[in-house]
């Protein structure tokens, strides 16, 4: 079968998610971008394609870069496939190649094996780089990139739909103002709501409140709102709750960064007269940006800037040894409040 070159894919028909193309498949694919659950799911689709599923044993190869030799990819990729039209060869986070395989990797994508599919997949490979700048030549390059915060509602209805669901606008809302553009963990809610509504049945508010847990919701919301609100001591209580509830500090500290983000991007919004529809302008649910520009307008820009210097240097800790993240979280929510005592001033 012959093949045209392809491109660098991004967004797909619907807007959202990764556009995978598939008809004929590719000699070469670069699956790559910082959203994992996307990436994952892009692999997939490609295996699936890739494969007949009763031979797949026999025809595949599966290698992680930095524990394996470029050569070894290249002599699998020149392996012929047993009893099927291709065979499928997947490399796993190609960034962590250095200079000498990356130039020997050159050769199974400048020439491909028109039997043989090559899949490299990785979080930031350096585009710019070969062999990853000549993929596009023959194959496609596919972008995971994570999704802006408009787009999470309508990827929500379109993972519905795929699955034989129906999900209700204030369903999809609500799992976003709760999940923000995680999209693992909005898949796991969704799957969870979904399982509550029964095969085939319609995913509403109902379902989503209670395979999250309200007391879980509604904590999470009394701690964005009493940040936006500049309340310490709220802040700090629903913190405590929530972490003792077992919830996770790195979701924790998404939420936190989500409201400060949808505060930056609701004064951008007002200062260029654009706040009369603000739940379209953010990308948000009308019950969260109700809330925005008096949130907002209790930080100034200067504040907020800081606020994100902030929010990476708490992540680095969160990541770390050094400090326990319920510390790290405390002094990252006193310093957002701008108080050392622990109670915000309700200005």
């Amino acid at each position: 079968m012959s093949y045209n070159a392809g491109r660098s894919t991004g967004r797909g028909a619907g807007g959202v998610g990764p556009d995978v193309p598939l008809s004929p498949v590719a000699p070469v694919y670069l699956v790559y971008g910082e959203e994992s659950l996307l990436r994952a799911e892009a692999v997939a689709a490609i295996c699936a394609a890739a494969l007949d599923p009763a031979l797949a044993d026999f025809n595949q190869d599966r290698f992680d870069a930095g524990r394996c030799a470029a050569a070894d990819v290249v002599a699998a990729t020149r392996t012929l496939p047993v009893m099927a039209e291709r065979r499928l060869v997947v490399v796993r986070g190609v960034e962590r190649f250095g200079a000498d395989d990356l130039a020997v990797l050159v050769e199974a994508v400048a020439d491909p094996t028109p039997t043989t599919c090559l899949l490299l997949e990785g979080e930031k490979p350096d585009l710019r780089r070969s062999p990853f700048n000549a993929v596009r030549k023959v194959g496609h390059a596919v972008a995971c990139n994570p999704l802006y915060e408009r787009d999470v509602v309508a990827w929500l209805g379109q993972r519905a739909r795929r699955s034989g669901y129906k999900l209700e606008p204030r369903a999809a809302q609500f799992l976003a103002a709760y999940c923000g553009t995680d999209l693992a963990t909005l898949a796991g809610e969704l799957d969870k709501a979904a399982a509550y509504a029964g095969a085939g049945g319609v995913i509403g508010q109902e379902a989503v409140e209670e395979t999250v847990g309200r007391a879980r919701v509604n904590t999470v919301f009394e701690l964005t709102d009493a940040l936006g609100l500049r309340r310490a001591d709220r802040a700090l209580a629903a913190l405590h709750t929530l972490l003792e509830a077992g919830e996770s500090p790195v979701m924790v500290q998404g939420m936190i960064v989500r409201q400060f983000r949808l505060m930056w991007l609701t004064r951008e919004a007002m200062a260029r007269g654009r706040g009369g529809d603000l739940a379209r302008e953010v990308g948000v649910a009308p019950f969260v940006a109700q809330k925005l520009p008096e949130q907002a307008g209790r930080y100034t820009s200067a504040e907020l800037a800081r606020a994100f210097a902030r929010f990476t240097r708490v992540d680095l800790e969160l990541k770390g040894e050094a400090r326990s993240p319920r510390i790290a979280l405390e002094r990252q929510v006193l310093g957002l409040c701008g108080s050392g005592s622990g109670v915000g001033a309700a200005r």
